[in-house]
């Protein structure tokens, strides 16, 4: 079994166990204030739909759900992995002491992921014209918004990317996960009172507003908390150096997130976006589930990259563990509370949303299931493989659009939900298995610590 590199130099042996205790103690602290962040932003993010779908109808808000399930696939495009690259390489050049290339990085790869967003706005604005005649009003409006909001959601994930690398979990998720959807449900409020018949389009406006409100209050933070070392060092640009870690993450990002909204757009695409509304209400409740291993990855992502690249397979495992059994105790805990209440809680959407149980709680037990595997993304992303996870995630998203084309047609949603968990069970058991025999790291809640004495 191979470990990270044998020929490196290893640390010394009466250093690691306070290392790793203060890498767990920063994993638990760290992933305990961003699992509030992220259960609280779950939360708002679902009562912001709840009051959308009841404010705008179900055949709008499938409008809507569509829209933003496309521009969330292009969003992650539009930063061409820049945000992984923040993350990647800002804990190496802060631990340098390299500010010039820390300043550097910061202006450059905004100034990149905003060109490129906006070359990426332009062009889906012209497809929306040349085929909107084939589409109602709505439609079209609500996209043109659509594609408006771009460049403003991609530059509040960089200014969140930043703030995770600077290991601030809580901030992180401040903005993005908690105040937009705070704002967008006092908006559709106000829509809500003073509209008399709001519609997709409207949904849109008043999440574009709450993007733009949520962007200035990160970067003001960013502003006001960056290190007095990176003001006053000139700026340095090491372009062919992220593009080169850009480019090899983009490739990953592009395809997961495509893949975790392939179920939405097929279902779109097959079945009409009426049937889009109920389901993306039940993708949203089932997000529930993930958000132990979002509260986690915030803090897990830049401690893989530093555990990896200072050689400490012992302490890798130890937060893989760690990390694994924080996710899976969420993603059970959440499976088994919508079990109960979930039919309930979907009829609050309005008429007909209960329909979307049933893939609730194939894409919930599915999630449980995929938790246990532990967080085996970031464990290839951040470490050597990148490409070989961009392959693996490709599998997994075959596998998704090759079951829900097939399962669709005659099981509706159920359909896209079964084809959402193949797609997991497909790409992160091959992960897991990768993992183990790569890095020589059992990522599972059942790991043990037998990377350990590989240090």
């Amino acid at each position: 079994m191979e470990a990270i590199d044998a020929s490196l130099p290893p640390r010394v042996p009466a250093a690691l166990p306070s290392l790793h205790a203060s890498s767990l103690q920063l994993l638990t602290r760290g992933a305990s204030g961003a699992f509030v962040v992220s259960v609280c932003g779950t939360g708002l993010g679902f009562v912001a739909n709840l009051v959308m779908a009841r404010v705008i109808g179900r055949q709008e808000y499938g409008v809507y759900a569509l829209m933003f399930s496309w521009i969330s696939v292009l969003a992650v495009v539009a930063q061409a992995g820049q945000d992984i690259s923040l993350i990647r390489l800002l804990p190496s050049y802060i631990r340098d002491g390299a500010w010039g290339e820390v300043r550097g990085l910061r202006r450059g790869v905004g100034a990149m992921v905003f060109a490129i967003s906006c070359c990426i706005a332009i062009a889906g604005s012209v497809v929306v014209y040349m085929i909107g005649a084939e589409h109602s009003a709505s439609w079209r409006n609500t996209f043109y918004v659509g594609f408006a909001m771009l460049p403003i959601l991609t530059q509040l994930q960089q200014s969140g990317a930043l703030h995770k690398a600077f290991k601030r979990p809580v901030v992180s998720g401040l903005y993005q996960t908690l105040g937009r959807p705070l704002l967008l449900i006092v908006l559709m409020g106000v829509l809500a009172l003073t509209v008399r018949d709001a519609d997709a389009p409207w949904a849109a406006m008043a999440t574009l507003a709450s993007a733009t409100l949520a962007l200035a209050g990160s970067a003001w933070h960013l502003v006001h908390k960056w290190p007095e070392q990176g003001r006053r060092m000139p700026p340095k640009y090491e372009i062919r150096r992220w593009l080169t870690v850009g480019l090899q993450m983009s490739v990953l990002s592009i395809v997961m997130v495509a893949g975790a909204r392939f179920d939405v757009l097929i279902l779109g695409a097959l079945m009409g976006t009426g049937d889009v509304g109920p389901y993306y209400a039940a993708v949203r409740m089932a997000g529930f589930a993930l958000f132990a291993q979002g509260a986690v990855n915030v803090v897990l992502a830049p401690m893989i990259a530093d555990r990896y690249d200072a050689h400490d397979l012992g302490g890798l495992q130890l937060v893989a563990k760690q990390a694994a059994r924080f996710a899976f105790a969420g993603a059970f805990a959440v499976s088994l509370f919508f079990t109960v209440t979930g039919r309930w809680l979907l009829a609050l959407f309005g008429r007909g949303f209960d329909s979307a149980y049933a893939p609730l709680m194939v894409l919930l037990w599915g999630y449980c299931a995929t938790m246990a595997l532990g967080e085996v993304g970031f464990m290839l992303s951040m470490t050597r493989y990148q490409k070989l996870a961009t392959v693996l995630v490709l599998v997994g998203v075959a596998a998704n659009g090759v079951v829900a084309w097939l399962l669709v047609p005659a099981l509706g949603a159920t359909g896209a939900a079964i084809g959402a968990v193949v797609s997991l069970f497909a790409w992160r058991g091959l992960a897991w298995w990768v993992v183990r025999s790569r890095l020589g790291i059992e990522p599972s809640i059942f790991g043990a610590a037998r990377g350990a004495n590989a240090s």
